[in-house]
């Protein structure tokens, strides 16, 4: 297994963990899931089911994802207290910005069906430096959930800043 396949598999992992934990539901980490088998990224046994969490992870665009990645895979380390220059430039509208990669990871997401377990569930997390209630609000307003979907519960997650308490955030959107 490749650092970045791990790295993501860790990841994904550690969302659907913070995710039950937030949402204070006692269950048992099985297993990651088989892509090949198209089963969802973490499963779980919770009160005698098996659920499956599929991880997305919605970022401001994709070079701010490639650089995140690469920076957790060691592919372009930084010393302690370096900062890594944004590819993005200058962001006209970062909210709308995050709320489209949301839209977009949803309907993608929505469109695949999952395998192997009692229910599946969707968390996308967003991973945008500029998030805070106020803009996750106007994000879920938005968002349009494809009516056809095969997921138990949709679930939006976020980091709120350190001023609204710097901790995990779940909203379920379905």
């Amino acid at each position: 297994m490749s650092n970045r396949e791990a790295a993501k598999k860790g990841h994904e992992k550690a969302v659907a963990d913070q995710l039950l934990e937030t949402e204070k539901l006692d269950a048992t980490f099985e297993r990651v899931g088989d892509p090949d088998k198209k089963e969802p990224d973490a499963i779980y046994q919770t009160e005698g089911r098996t659920v499956g969490i599929e991880v997305a992870t919605a970022y401001y665009d994709e070079a701010d994802a490639q650089d995140e990645w690469e920076i957790a895979t060691g592919e372009f380390p930084l010393a302690p207290g370096e900062i890594r220059p944004s590819s993005t430039g200058i962001m006209g509208n970062p909210d709308q910005m995050i709320r489209e990669a949301v839209q977009e990871e949803l309907e993608d997401k929505c469109g695949k069906k999952y395998a192997g377990v009692d229910e599946t569930w969707l968390c996308i997390n967003m991973f945008a430096a500029l998030n805070d209630a106020e803009s996750v609000a106007g994000c879920l307003k938005e968002l349009e959930v494809p009516a056809t979907h095969n997921f138990a519960r949709i679930y939006l997650t976020y980091t709120a800043p350190e001023h609204e308490g710097g901790k995990y955030i779940a909203k379920r959107i379905a």
